[in-house]
């Protein structure tokens, strides 16, 4: 499986809850070791935001530790 795939499955049962929120998170692109993540609907510069980023940067070493290099695009 692709490390975008691995992600993607990961996510799954996240997906739903977020869009219940009013947000979302989707893996953009992987070029190993560099992973692309577009998140929406989070607030930027407070708690959640780091917290949201965190949580995804222990998710991807938990995955894929080969992805080293996270960027995070926010709208």
């Amino acid at each position: 499986m692709e490390y975008k795939e691995r992600l993607e499955a990961r996510l799954i049962h996240l997906k739903p809850i977020l869009a219940a929120a009013g947000r979302s998170i989707e893996v953009v692109e992987v070029d190993a070791p560099h992973v692309t993540f577009r998140v929406s609907g989070f607030c930027s510069g407070c708690a959640c935001s780091s917290s949201y980023k965190e949580s995804l940067e222990e998710l991807v070493a938990d995955t894929c530790p080969e992805l080293t290099s996270i960027t995070f695009i926010e709208e």
